[in-house]
């Protein structure tokens, strides 16, 4: 993890025993045995993304999903299929005649509900204000209205990538690069997908899309140059380009000449690009838990202010308590938005 203070970290890695600062070849496997990494196999589609959000909202039946994420209805009902064979969700049949089926959060989607808030509180700082985005969480413990803060768990200071210091482990076993099984030469964002509402995007479009986290988390790491983050990643060079320059676009990361003569540039995280830092520590917690990640990965993250592992905290901004699933209020900023002619979301089919 790229460390922000140089001589603080090297302090501590003295300290601790800690590894040099990785080049190349340790980020390759940093990345590949992230349960960051291995949570993306999971939900690291733009889908996937849109369907939890809106089950954590309160979506449960097929027309609900529909209406909200903007999916064509065959593509709603793959990603629902894929989510009950994954675990995050189960069918439910709530009508016997005719048959109907709800889909509700398993145990091991409610746990990812802290990722959830994180990417709420992504979206209420960076992405346009749409009726996807609840305009407002109450906690309903304490009554008030909250933003979600993602802190430490072991002393409550923020997360923030430049306050992260990293020790660096071999490997068991050999690592190789982590690469998507479907390698599209263009994002898929809402735009690509035929069917689906761009206001229902923002942070479905930068995760929900299997290279951009990969290079996010590489510049979390500390990769800037182009063929750096290639070697990394082991990505083929237009892909990497295409995908570099959405990042940009959607000012992720920013462009920086550090050579004139040829002319050369290197890509730097923005302030709304290290924001998403939470919410990839949240991912990694939800991997370490369920997808037995933790043992196997080669980058180990401390809080530089602790010098403590670390593990994540989703606090309340009113009253410091944790917040939990079962305590949390969503409130949209608009009715529902229904298209013309749509009947009742509660009228389902046989999904």
């Amino acid at each position: 993890m790229h460390v922000g203070r140089d001589q603080a970290a090297g302090r501590l890695a003295r300290a601790r025993g800690f590894a040099k600062v990785p080049g190349v070849s340790d980020v390759a496997q940093h990345i590949a045995t992230s349960s960051v990494t291995r949570a993306m196999d999971v939900i690291g589609d733009r889908w996937a993304v849109l369907i939890m959000r809106d089950a954590f909202q309160g979506a449960r039946r097929f027309e609900e999903f529909v209406e909200r994420s903007g999916a064509t209805r065959a593509t709603l009902a793959n990603r629902l299929r894929a989510l009950v064979q994954q675990g995050l969700l189960e069918r439910v049949r709530y009508s016997s005649s005719p048959p109907r089926f709800e889909y509700r959060l398993t145990r091991r989607g409610r746990d990812l509900f802290p990722v959830a808030l994180a990417a709420w509180r992504w979206e209420r700082r960076w992405a346009p204000r749409s009726g996807s985005v609840p305009a407002q969480l109450r906690h309903v413990r304490c009554g008030h209205a909250t933003r979600p803060r993602l802190v430490c768990a072991a002393c409550g200071g923020e997360l923030d990538v430049r306050r992260t210091l990293l020790r660096s482990r071999a490997s068991a076993r050999p690592v190789a690069p982590a690469r998507p099984a479907l390698r599209r030469l263009s994002p898929s964002t809402a735009v690509s997908h035929r069917g689906s509402s761009e206001e229902f995007t923002y942070v479905a479009d930068v995760v929900g899309d299997r290279w951009m986290p990969l290079i996010v988390s590489a510049a979390f790491f500390g990769q800037r140059r182009f063929e750096d983050i290639q070697a990394s990643l082991g990505i083929a060079s237009n892909i990497l380009t295409h995908r570099l320059g959405h990042l940009v676009g959607l000012e992720i990361l920013e462009r920086r000449s550090y050579s004139r003569r040829p002319v050369r540039r290197e890509y730097r995280l923005t302030r709304k690009g290290r924001d998403l830092f939470p919410y990839a520590i949240a991912l990694m917690a939800w991997g370490d838990r369920w997808l037995g990640g933790r043992g196997q990965a080669t980058a180990l993250l401390y809080h530089a202010d602790c010098g403590e592992r670390l593990v994540p905290a989703v606090r309340c901004s009113h009253c410091g308590d944790e917040l939990a699933i079962d305590d949390v209020a969503f409130r949209r900023a608009s009715a529902s938005r229904r298209r013309p002619g749509k009947e009742d979301p509660r009228a389902h089919d046989t999904r």
